[in-house]
C-alpha cells in the first residue's frame, strides 16, 4: 500500500534569538502558511523570540520528493553563521 502523501506542504524558515542565532528550517503538510507557522510552535527546538523569516510552498514534486505525509513537520537542519565563508552553513553537532 502507497503511503499518503501531503497534498500541499510548506517549508518555513525561523531564526532564533540566541547567540549566536541559528536559522531552521521545517517542511509541513498542511493547507496554508498560517497552519503551517502553527504547526511549529510547539517544537522544542523554538523559543519565545524566535522569528519566522519566511515560508513558501512546496510543489507537488518537492513533496513526493520528500515523502512528507498529511500534517507531519520536519526539521532540516540547524544552521549558523559562519563568518569565515560569509554564509549560513549546516551546523554539526556531536553525538553523546
Amino acid at each position: 500500500m502507497a503511503r499518503e502523501l501531503a497534498k500541499q506542504a510548506w517549508f518555513v524558515r525561523v531564526v532564533t534569538t540566541e547567540e549566536p542565532a541559528a536559522v531552521l528550517v521545517f517542511a509541513v503538510g498542511v493547507a496554508t502558511a498560517e497552519d503551517a507557522i502553527a504547526a511549529i510552535f510547539e517544537r522544542p527546538e523554538l523559543e519565545v523570540g524566535d522569528e519566522v523569516t519566511s515560508t513558501s510552498q512546496l510543489t507537488s514534486i518537492e513533496i513526493s520528493s520528500y515523502g512528507l505525509r498529511p500534517n507531519e513537520v520536519r526539521t532540516y537542519g540547524r544552521r549558523i553563521y559562519n563568518a569565515a565563508v560569509n554564509r549560513w552553513t549546516l551546523e554539526r553537532g556531536t553525538i553523546e
